[in-house]
Protein backbone atom coordinates (compact mmCIF):
# COMPACT_ATOMS: atom_id res chain seq x y z
CA UNK A 1 0.00 0.00 0.00
CA UNK A 2 1.36 3.44 -0.67
CA UNK A 3 2.18 6.40 1.45
CA UNK A 4 -0.56 8.66 0.22
CA UNK A 5 -3.56 5.52 1.11
CA UNK A 6 -1.72 4.89 4.54
CA UNK A 7 -1.62 8.37 5.38
CA UNK A 8 -5.24 8.81 4.51
CA UNK A 9 -6.34 5.41 6.31
CA UNK A 10 -4.64 6.97 9.54
CA UNK A 11 -6.33 10.05 9.31
CA UNK A 12 -9.82 8.54 8.92
CA UNK A 13 -8.52 5.91 11.70
CA UNK A 14 -7.77 8.85 14.14
CA UNK A 15 -10.66 10.97 13.41
CA UNK A 16 -13.43 8.22 13.69
CA UNK A 17 -11.65 7.61 17.40
CA UNK A 18 -11.61 11.09 18.22
CA UNK A 19 -15.10 11.62 17.50
CA UNK A 20 -16.56 8.24 18.95
CA UNK A 21 -14.87 9.92 22.22
CA UNK A 22 -16.47 12.92 21.75
CA UNK A 23 -19.60 11.70 20.97
CA UNK A 24 -20.17 9.20 23.64
CA UNK A 25 -18.81 11.80 26.43
CA UNK A 26 -21.59 14.58 24.71
CA UNK A 27 -24.17 11.68 24.75
CA UNK A 28 -23.42 10.91 28.16
CA UNK A 29 -23.94 14.11 29.95
CA UNK A 30 -27.31 13.99 27.47
CA UNK A 31 -28.38 10.78 28.59
CA UNK A 32 -27.36 11.35 32.43
CA UNK A 33 -26.25 7.69 32.44
CA UNK A 34 -23.49 5.71 30.44
CA UNK A 35 -26.37 3.02 30.30
CA UNK A 36 -28.60 4.92 28.55
CA UNK A 37 -26.29 6.29 25.94
CA UNK A 38 -28.05 6.11 22.06
CA UNK A 39 -25.31 4.24 20.28
CA UNK A 40 -26.66 4.43 17.26
CA UNK A 41 -26.36 8.33 17.39
CA UNK A 42 -22.87 7.88 18.70
CA UNK A 43 -21.97 5.61 15.16
CA UNK A 44 -23.57 7.72 13.14
CA UNK A 45 -21.92 10.68 14.19
CA UNK A 46 -18.18 8.69 14.20
CA UNK A 47 -19.29 7.46 10.33
CA UNK A 48 -20.30 10.72 9.49
CA UNK A 49 -17.07 12.22 10.56
CA UNK A 50 -14.75 9.46 8.99
CA UNK A 51 -16.28 9.94 5.77
CA UNK A 52 -15.53 13.56 6.14
CA UNK A 53 -11.83 13.42 6.92
CA UNK A 54 -11.33 10.41 4.13
CA UNK A 55 -13.02 12.68 1.52
CA UNK A 56 -10.86 16.14 2.79
CA UNK A 57 -7.67 14.12 2.95
CA UNK A 58 -8.36 12.74 -0.61
CA UNK A 59 -8.74 16.41 -1.53
CA UNK A 60 -5.38 17.00 0.02
CA UNK A 61 -4.05 14.68 -2.24
CA UNK A 62 -4.77 16.49 -5.18
CA UNK A 63 -3.71 19.77 -4.02
CA UNK A 64 -0.77 19.95 -1.29
CA UNK A 65 1.57 16.78 -0.81
CA UNK A 66 0.42 13.90 -3.67
CA UNK A 67 1.70 11.77 -1.53
CA UNK A 68 -0.03 12.39 1.63
CA UNK A 69 -3.46 13.63 2.52
CA UNK A 70 -2.04 17.25 3.54
CA UNK A 71 -3.25 20.54 1.81
CA UNK A 72 0.12 21.76 2.44
CA UNK A 73 2.64 21.18 -0.46
CA UNK A 74 6.10 20.32 0.85
CA UNK A 75 9.04 22.75 0.65
CA UNK A 76 11.30 20.44 -0.03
Amino acid sequence: MSRKWLDILERTARTAVQVSAAAVLALWIDAGSFNNIDWNTMWQVAVYASGLSFLMALAGTKTGDPNDGSFIEPTE
